[in-house]
């Protein structure tokens, strides 16, 4: 009990069933969305976006998480910076906008002036004494793998192990050619659910056949009878596989990856999707050029995600990356990239429509069933209820999740 006779988060926690979702106080109360943010969002590598982006010197994107407000931004020098959004003079937000191309860093506010890099090489009127040098922008841990972006909200040495992960993941990023791919669309799709119903919702497929029709048609693993932690699609995956050896196509046949249950768990694996389907489309043929390693369409598809906030599957024509950010209690943004080969051609190669069927009618679906989820926790007779066989992924983020709420 804390000083006012209630509950503590660490007590709360502690009270949660193993194999049960969470009490409706997870879901719903801001101050422990505020923790969630302190104690998981602030200490996880965040993905932002694709370098395709900000393609040249002073093109720069901002992302909004955790009550801070990021610049990301390539400098002079062609490398990447990322900066808080907050001017060392007095506070003002400097840039304004979610996108755009710059010189410099420049204060809308009184004007003082930052380069690139975060340097102040400008403030007017401020006395003899005043040393420039000490007041550039706060800066954040940043890093690039394979085309993508992620950022720290922290001082470095207190960030999980990228190495260790981009040691892991790199090849299945590799495979699908993301560092010579481009942006061909983003979507956001507003979900009226708690952070954590989105997530739980993204790591189990035991709703999928009852709410995805489209999804289920495309993929083969939805229908299998298996209640392994981690099956994907396990049934033709050795035939699949020697049909790839056969083709001469060692590179498709990657391994499983993860899951890691440390600071900031992962996961990849590759798998098949439905036979005949040679991408995931509304009619199973290619919507766009092969990308990076494809000799061919293999009708397979690499899963990948790096917990709690970035998702991806890639196919041999395309790759589609979710971004999830907490907004409020009860609210999360989902965020989806399509991406294609850097030299495919709107209009010509490929159609957006097509494109992005399969995860746009997907999420659209996902944001009312996670709606209706919330809408059911926020009710006085919501308790926690027993997870499937089909839901150990869940109940393995769950676990993770209350671990980090208190020791993180």
């Amino acid at each position: 009990m804390n000083s006012s006779g209630n509950i503590t988060v660490e007590g709360l926690a502690a009270k949660q069933r193993v194999g049960h979702s969470l009490d409706r106080a997870f879901y719903v109360d801001q101050s422990i969305f505020e923790r969630d943010l302190q104690k998981v969002f602030s200490k996880q590598w965040l993905f932002v976006d694709h370098v395709s982006r900000i393609p040249a010197p002073g093109n720069y994107v901002t992302y909004e998480v955790s009550g801070e407000s990021i610049v990301v931004v390539r400098g002079t020098d062609g490398q990447i910076h990322a900066h808080y959004n907050v001017c060392r003079h007095r506070g003002s937000r400097i840039c304004l906008s979610g996108e755009g191309k710059l010189r410099t860093l420049t204060c809308p506010y009184h004007g003082w002036v930052y380069d690139l890099a975060g340097n102040l090489v400008h403030a007017k009127q401020m006395g003899e004494d005043f040393d420039r040098s000490q007041w550039g922008l706060h800066s954040c841990p940043v890093r690039v793998s394979a085309g993508l972006i992620f950022i720290f909200l922290g001082a470095a040495e207190d960030a999980p192990d990228f190495d260790e992960i981009e040691g892991d993941l790199l090849p299945f990023l590799k495979l699908h050619g993301l560092a010579q791919a481009k942006v061909a669309h983003t979507e956001v799709y507003p979900t009226p659910g708690n952070w954590k119903l989105a997530v739980e919702n993204f790591r189990e497929c035991y709703h999928c056949s009852v709410a995805h029709p489209q999804y289920t048609a495309v993929n083969e693993h939805v229908k299998v009878n298996d209640v392994q932690p981690y099956s994907w699609g396990r049934t033709r995956i050795p035939e699949w596989e020697k049909s790839m050896l056969e083709k001469g196509h060692e590179g498709y046949v990657i391994g499983e990856v993860g899951p890691k249950h440390g600071p900031q768990p992962y996961w990849a694996h590759r798998a098949p999707l439905q036979e005949g389907w040679q991408t995931a489309s509304q009619d199973g043929k290619p919507v766009a050029p092969l990308m990076g390693a494809f000799k061919d369409f293999d009708g397979a598809e690499t899963y990948l995600e790096l917990m709690p906030q970035f998702a991806m599957s890639g196919y041999s024509d395309h790759v589609t990356q979710f971004r999830f950010t907490p907004l409020d209690p009860t609210h999360t943004e989902v965020r989806i990239t399509w991406l294609v080969d850097q030299n495919a051609r709107e209009g010509v190669d490929y159609d957006v429509e097509r494109l992005k069927w399969l995860w746009d009618v997907t999420t659209l679906q996902d944001a009312e069933i996670i709606g209706n989820n919330q809408l059911g926790v926020n009710s006085r007779r919501y308790g926690p209820g027993p997870y499937s066989t089909r839901e150990k992924r869940v109940t393995s983020f769950v676990a993770w999740y209350l671990d980090r709420l208190v020791t993180g």
